[in-house]
C-alpha cells in the first residue's frame, strides 16, 4: 500500500473515533443535565429597559437550544408603567411575570 493511500485511511480512521467519541459525550451530557429535573432562571430587570428584551430573547434561546425544561421568572424591579416589553414577551413565550 502506498504512502497515500496509508495516509487517506489515518485520516478516515482519526475522523471516525473523533465522531464516536462525540457522540459517547453528547449522550452522557443530555443525561447529566436531565438527570437532575429541571433549572430555573430568574431575571430581574426594569420591562420597560430594552437590555429585558434581550435577556428575556437571550433565555428563551438558551431553553430552546440547551435546556428544554427550563422555568423563566422575570421580576419586574421598575415602576412597571409605559410601554413594557418584557410583560408582554412574557406572557408570549411562555415566562413568569412577577410585578
Amino acid at each position: 500500500m502506498s504512502v497515500f493511500w496509508q495516509s487517506v485511511l489515518a485520516v478516515l480512521a482519526a475522523v471516525g473515533f473523533y465522531s464516536i467519541l462525540h457522540e459517547i459525550y453528547d449522550w452522557i451530557a443530555a443525561y447529566m443535565l436531565r438527570r437532575e429535573g429541571t433549572a430555573e432562571l430568574t431575571l430581574y430587570g426594569d420591562g420597560c429597559d430594552a437590555a429585558a428584551e434581550q435577556w428575556i430573547r437571550a433565555a428563551v434561546h438558551v431553553r430552546r437550544q440547551f435546556l428544554p425544561g427550563l422555568s423563566i421568572i422575570f421580576v419586574e424591579t421598575g415602576s412597571g408603567k409605559g410601554q413594557n416589553v418584557a410583560k408582554h414577551l412574557a406572557a408570549r413565550q411562555d415566562i413568569m411575570y412577577l410585578e
